[in-house]
């Protein structure tokens, strides 16, 4: 069996700078991570705060990266 990581993504930049300054604006809520994905053939920086150890906490940190500004902002399990 595999485990699985629950995170709420705030998004995911083009820039590391941009990557960067929301990791400095989230980093108080919780545990903040950049990770570079290559999507399309394009790298992109995710900004995630977890692993996340519930549903429940995901939602409540939802509701915390939403309002410091990132209403874009999704639960993301993998």
């Amino acid at each position: 069996m595999h485990e699985t990581s629950i995170f709420v993504q705030a998004g995911a930049f083009k820039l590391y700078e941009n990557a960067n300054k929301v990791h400095a604006r989230l980093s108080s809520v919780g545990p903040v991570k950049i990770s570079s994905v290559l999507i399309d053939g394009r790298d992109l920086f995710r900004v995630r705060v977890g692993p996340l150890n519930s549903i429940g906490a995901a939602d409540k940190m939802l509701i915390s990266v939403a309002g410091a500004g990132f209403s874009g902002a999704k639960i993301v399990v993998e």
